[in-house]
């Protein structure tokens, strides 16, 4: 199976991590997608769940020491679906992408799969960590085949983490990270093995934006019940 991934053209560890694990597991890519890089404008939430300072090597050097070739485009363009076709991709794999639209999609043979922070259909969005403690969701990963809709499409995988009462949220980030990574190497087998119309239509759910200020400020002392209760059920 012939595979091109997403990444941004910038130091990443999602896509560091990802392509390494792809070669590993004997699925290396034929091409890489750098977009440029964009600055957004949204209200950014003041809490923190990613680490800072990590050692991250640029995909580009990534991908020239594996011999993959590495392509800087808009993801969303005509030339990102010539070099689709050129390369005869059968899936594609988000490490690292906003929304792609679904002329880029249906270039594919298979689709995109994609592997998101959260167990869908519930926690659609950003921010799903702190939406998961919020709303009282677990916290896990579901892959899916994406379609035109964010957070859509079909269903390949989803399992949740385990919670420990001296958890910090990093601690969370670091362990939904790795699962990513880990039901991302499952799911390509599960892929491979399968028509894809045997996989189920993920449910509407609830979409979120970032986490507002307002219900931030509520976060940490509600974190404290929910390590408790969650933690409970991983261990009952």
């Amino acid at each position: 199976m012939k595979i091109g991934v997403f990444v941004y053209d910038f130091e990443h560890w999602k896509s560091q991590q990802g392509i390494q694990n792809l070669i590993l597991s004997k699925n290396k890519p034929e091409v890489v997608f750098a977009a440029p890089r964009v600055e957004l404008k949204f209200y950014r939430s003041k809490i923190r769940t990613t680490p800072k300072d990590l050692f991250l090597i640029h995909p580009k050097k990534v991908a020239e020491y594996y011999g993959i070739d590495y392509c800087v485009v808009k993801h969303n363009s005509k030339e990102t679906v010539d070099l689709i076709k050129k390369y005869k991709l059968d899936l594609g794999i988000v490490f690292g992408a906003r929304i792609l639209k679904t002329y880029v999609i249906k270039a594919f043979n298979k689709g995109i799969l994609n592997m998101h922070p959260g167990i869908l259909p519930d926690n659609r969005g950003l921010d799903t960590i702190k939406w998961a403690i919020f709303n009282d969701l677990p916290q896990g990963v579901t892959t899916h085949l994406i379609d035109g809709e964010i957070d859509r499409g079909l269903l390949i995988e989803k399992s949740e983490i385990n919670i420990y009462e001296d958890d910090t949220l990093l601690d969370l980030q670091i362990r939904i990270q790795n699962l990513e990574q880990k039901m991302m190497l499952s799911s390509i087998d599960l892929i491979k093995k399968n028509n894809i119309n045997k996989f189920e239509k993920i449910k509407k759910g609830q979409y979120n934006t970032s986490m507002p200020k307002n219900i931030e400020e509520k976060l940490l002392s509600k974190f404290v019940n929910y390590k408790k209760e969650f933690s409970n059920a991983t261990n009952s």
